[in-house]
C-alpha cells in the first residue's frame, strides 16, 4: 500500500508543499518517485510523518524533530513513544474538561441561587 503525496497530504491534513518541504530539509523523503516524477509513500513513511506531526504539535522545531528521528533506533518504539505522548495529551484534555464542566456547573449553582 503506498499514497500520492496528494493522498497523504489530505488524510495528513497538511499540503503537499509541507511535504516536499519536508523532503528537502530531510524529515520526510518520499518512499518512491515513479518514472512521472510523482512521489509515494509507504506505510513506514506515513509512520514517520504521523511522528514529525505530533512532535510539531508539542511545540518542536523541525532541527529538534530531525534530531529525534536521528537517535532514534527502534521505530516501533518510537511509535510507542508518540502513543504515550498522544494518551499524556488526552489525558490534559480531560482534565481541561473536567476543570470547565466544574466552573460551569458552579456557576449554574450560582446563577440559580440568584434568581431563586
Amino acid at each position: 500500500m503506498e499514497w500520492t503525496i496528494q493522498e497523504l497530504a489530505a488524510r495528513a491534513g497538511i499540503s503537499s508543499r509541507t511535504l516536499r518541504h519536508y523532503d528537502r530539509v530531510g524529515l520526510l523523503a518520499p518512499s518512491r518517485v515513479g518514472a512521472n516524477g510523482y512521489r509515494y509513500y509507504d506505510p513506514g513513511a506515513v509512520a514517520r510523518l504521523q511522528r514529525i506531526l505530533l512532535m510539531r504539535r508539542l511545540g518542536m522545531g523541525l532541527p529538534a524533530i530531525a534530531k529525534v528521528l536521528a537517535d532514534e533506533v527502534d521505530t516501533h518504539e518510537g511509535l510507542r513513544a508518540h502513543i504515550a505522548a498522544l494518551e499524556e495529551e488526552r489525558d490534559r484534555l480531560e482534565r481541561q474538561i473536567r476543570s470547565v464542566r466544574h466552573t460551569l456547573e458552579a456557576l449554574q449553582a450560582g446563577w440559580n441561587r440568584g434568581w431563586t
